[in-house]
């Protein structure tokens, strides 16, 4: 993690740099309102005074410069090292297929068929969430498309993954309106494997979301695991409109 290490040092020390020269500059900008309102004079600034205008000038270009080469070879570090926690877990490089359901008794039915890729420190997640309501006036529905184009596996430890990301939630109804949605999860694993669970959160401007359920594997064979979950899921949309249900379904994963 040295080229990380290097990045937040060089950050840091920019940072207080040009912190204490925004100070400086008020300073300056006081001392001379207050000597211009007195009659005072004010002295001119000096060709050191330039100088050093120029070396803090020379230093910032070097760092933009300089930043996009330290971040991109950080993230690949960071990625080499999550890559190496696929011996104690491998659902660190891994793909899920989900198909998921839940119901709240002769209310509603909310339906999650849900896919998941999972590479190191990288995760992409689509699902479609359907809500069936059934009322006097026969049978309603509404759907949006959920993709959290980008995840970030910050922990992946043998028993925990924990992941934050962000992406686009479509309304594929009135209007088909499209928001930014993101997200944060845990997703818990025995040492065995054969148990587990995940708590995540959503939000975005339409609609705000807890989802958890505990898993149980059922089968394994080669590369195939395969999973039953049960759990809960609560929606609100819109600061106002409830929606939950308890939850069950099948996981399949592929490490």
């Amino acid at each position: 993690m040295k080229t990380l290490t290097t990045v937040v040092l060089l950050g840091s020390t920019l940072f207080l740099s040009l912190t204490a020269v925004a100070q400086v500059d008020e300073i300056k900008r006081e001392s001379a309102s207050h000597s211009t309102s007195s009659g005072r004079e004010t002295r001119n600034v000096s060709s050191s005074d330039s100088g050093d205008s120029n070396s803090l000038s020379g230093e910032a270009a070097w760092f933009i410069v300089k930043l996009p080469i330290y971040i991109i070879g950080g993230i690949a570090e960071w990625q080499d090292y999550k890559i190496e926690k696929k011996k104690i877990n491998p659902s660190v490089i891994s793909f899920d297929v989900m198909l998921q359901g839940a119901i709240q008794p002769s209310t509603y039915y909310i339906l999650q068929p849900r896919v998941r890729g999972n590479w190191g420190l990288f995760s992409t997640d689509f699902r479609m969430n359907y809500i069936i309501e059934e009322s006097i006036d026969g049978t309603k529905e509404l759907r949006t498309d959920d993709w959290q184009i980008l995840q970030l596996n910050v922990v992946t430890t043998k028993n925990i993954i924990a992941r934050i990301g962000g992406g686009v939630l479509h309304e594929n109804f009135s209007g088909g309106k499209t928001f930014s949605e993101w997200t944060a999860g845990v997703h818990l694993n025995s040492n065995s494997g054969k148990v587990g669970g995940m708590v995540e959160y959503r939000w975005s401007d339409p609609r705000d979301e807890w989802n958890a359920h505990f898993q149980y594997r059922v089968f394994q064979h080669g590369a195939a695991n395969g999973y039953v979950t049960i759990g809960a899921v609560q929606q609100e949309y819109y600061s106002k409109i409830n929606v939950w249900g308890v939850q069950g379904g099948f996981m399949l994963r592929l490490f």
